[in-house]
C-alpha cells in the first residue's frame, strides 16, 4: 500500500471544557447528562445529527435489558427517566412495567427526549462531528481531534468518556483491548431493523404458524435473504406501537465493524435484502398484501468490535452467576446472547446452536463445536427473577489516567459484552460513569481514584438501585 505525507498544520482550539463525551448513543448521551448534573462543564460530540444511535436513528428496538422475563424492572435513575418522559410524549405504552424484557418505544420520541435532557442538563452539543484522534500526554488525552463541516478541529478536556461503541479514544490511546471470540477473534454479524407499514396484523396473526413455516421453507431454498423475525411475530416485538407496522430483523452480516469496507458492504447488502423480504412478503405472506417499506436505518447495527480492557473483565461466568460486586455501579439482566459470528441461519435462529443444519457444513460445528449451545438463548438464560452487578473496574481503562469507558466498549469478555450490550443497560452504564466523572472534576483526581462508595450513595440518591 502506497503511502502519503499529511502536512503538519496548527487546529484550532474550539472548547475546553472538564469533561468531553464522545458518542452520543445509549452509552453516551445520559453519560453527559449525569456529569453535567453535577457540576461539571460537559460537552457530547456525535457524528450523526441526533442522539440515541441504535435506539433511534439505529431503529434497534425494543428497550431490553430493564428487566429479563418475570422480573420487575430493575433499573431506576436516568433509565427510568427515559420510560418517563416517553410516556409523557406517548412514545411508550403507558403501562410499559407489564412488557418488562422487550419494552416497545416510538424511537422518534426518544431523539426528542434525549436532546430536551441533554440541553436541561447544560451540557454542550456538538452534533454532525467525529472524533478522529486524539492529542496525548503520557497516558493522558490532552483533546480529541474532530472533523466537521467546519474543518478539522481540536478541543480540550480534563477527563474524557469513550462512549463511541467501538472504543475510539481509547484505542487511539494506545489501551489494550480484545475483539470477537477468543478462538479466532471474529465478531458477532452486523446487522438491523427496519420498518414495514400497511401490515393486517390481525390476518397475519391468524395465518402465523403455517406463514412462518412457509418464511422458512423460501429461507432454505434461498427464495428470500434469511432474517430473523417471521411473519406475525413482528407484531409482539420491536420498535412500533402502532397496529399496522411491524419491524423485521435482518441480522447476518458478518465482518468487522471497524473495517469501512466491511461496513460498506454489509450496508448494502442490508439495503439489497430489506427490499427483497418486503417485496416477497406483499406477495406471498398473509396479512402483508398492502404493505411497503417505510424506514430503513442511518447506519447498520453494530453487535460487537472492540472490548477495552480494564481493571476488572466482565464475565459470562458473572453473568450466569448473578455476580455481586462491592463496587457496582450498574445492572445487567439480559441473557447472554450471542448471534452466530460468520452470519449463519438455520430458518429458527442467528444465534450458535447445536441444532443448525447449515451446509455446507460451518466452521463453528467442525472446529468449534463446544462453543454451540444447547437453545436458543445463548450459553444459558439468567436467573427470570436475578440480574448481575456490572462493576466500576469495568470502566477504567488499564493505561490511562483520565478516560472511562461507557456502552458496549466496556471491559467485558465476548460472553459478558453479549449481555451488557443491550440499550438499557448502556443507559444504566452511562449515568454510572457520566457521575464518576463528575467526581473526577470535583476532587482533581484519576478514574481509578474514584471513591466508589461515595459513587455509589450519590447513585442512590439518583433513585438508581444498587
Amino acid at each position: 500500500m502506497s503511502t502519503i505525507l499529511e502536512p503538519a498544520r496548527e487546529l484550532p482550539v474550539i472548547d475546553d471544557v472538564d469533561v468531553v463525551v464522545a458518542g452520543g448513543g445509549p452509552g453516551g448521551f445520559p453519560a453527559a447528562v449525569a456529569a453535567a448534573r453535577r457540576g461539571a462543564k460537559v460537552l457530547l460530540i456525535e457524528r450523526y445529527g441526533i442522539l440515541g444511535g441504535l435506539a433511534t436513528g439505529g431503529l434497534m428496538g425494543p428497550l431490553f435489558g430493564y428487566a429479563y422475563r418475570k422480573t420487575d424492572i430493575i433499573l431506576g435513575g436516568i433509565p427510568v427517566e427515559i420510560l418517563e418522559r416517553l410516556k409523557a410524549l406517548g412514545g411508550v405504552f403507558p403501562d410499559y412495567v407489564k412488557q418488562r424484557s422487550a419494552i416497545q418505544f416510538a424511537p422518534e420520541m426518544v431523539k426528542h427526549v434525549a436532546d430536551h435532557m441533554v440541553v436541561e442538563s447544560g451540557a454542550k452539543l456538538l452534533l454532525h462531528a467525529w472524533v478522529v484522534d486524539i492529542v496525548r500526554q503520557g497516558d493522558r488525552i490532552d483533546a480529541v481531534i474532530i472533523e466537521s463541516k467546519s474543518g478539522r478541529q481540536a478541543v480540550r478536556a480534563k477527563y474524557f468518556i469513550d462512549a463511541t461503541g467501538d472504543g475510539d479514544l481509547a484505542y487511539h490511546l494506545g489501551c489494550d483491548y480484545t475483539k470477537g471470540r477468543p478462538a479466532d477473534g471474529k465478531t458477532q454479524p452486523m446487522g438491523t431493523k427496519f420498518r414495514i407499514g400497511g401490515v393486517d396484523m390481525v390476518k397475519a396473526k391468524e395465518h402465523d404458524k403455517a406463514s412462518r413455516e412457509f418464511v422458512a421453507k423460501a429461507i432454505s431454498e434461498g427464495r428470500i435473504p434469511a432474517y430473523h423475525t417471521f411473519a406475525g411475530e413482528v407484531s409482539d416485538q420491536g420498535i412500533t406501537l402502532q397496529p399496522d407496522e411491524s419491524t423485521p430483523t435482518v441480522t447476518r452480516c458478518a465482518g468487522d465493524a471497524t473495517n469501512v469496507h466491511d461496513l460498506t458492504r454489509a450496508e448494502l447488502k442490508i439495503r439489497r435484502d430489506t427490499l427483497a423480504i418486503v417485496d416477497f412478503y406483499r406477495k406471498y405472506v398473509p396479512g402483508y398484501e398492502n404493505c411497503y417499506l417505510m424506514e430503513t436505518p442511518f447506519a447498520v447495527g453494530v453487535r460487537e468490535t472492540r472490548q477495552i480492557i480494564g481493571e476488572y473483565v466482565l464475565t459470562g461466568h458473572d453473568v450466569l452467576n448473578s455476580q455481586r460486586f462491592d463496587d457496582t455501579v450498574a445492572r445487567g439482566c439480559w441473557f447472554i446472547d450471542i448471534h452466530c459470528p460468520l452470519g449463519r441461519y438455520n430458518g429458527q435462529t442467528n444465534l450458535c446452536d447445536k441444532r443448525c443444519t447449515i451446509e455446507p457444513p460451518c466452521i463453528m460445528k467442525t472446529k468449534y463445536p463446544d462453543q454451540l449451545y444447547d437453545n436458543m438463548f445463548g450459553f444459558k438464560v439468567v436467573d427470570e427473577n436475578m440480574w448481575y452487578d456490572i462493576p466500576y473496574r469495568c470502566f477504567v481503562p488499564n493505561k490511562s489516567s483520565n478516560l472511562l469507558v461507557s456502552g458496549r466498549c466496556l471491559s467485558a469478555d465476548s460472553g459478558g459484552m453479549a449481555s451488557a450490550r443491550v440499550i438499557a443497560t448502556c443507559f444504566a452504564m452511562g449515568e454510572a460513569v457520566g457521575a464518576a466523572a463528575a467526581q473526577c472534576v470535583k476532587k482533581g483526581i484519576a478514574p481509578r481514584k474514584v471513591d466508589v462508595k461515595a459513587l455509589q450513595d450519590d447513585l442512590r440518591a439518583a433513585n438508581v438501585p444498587l
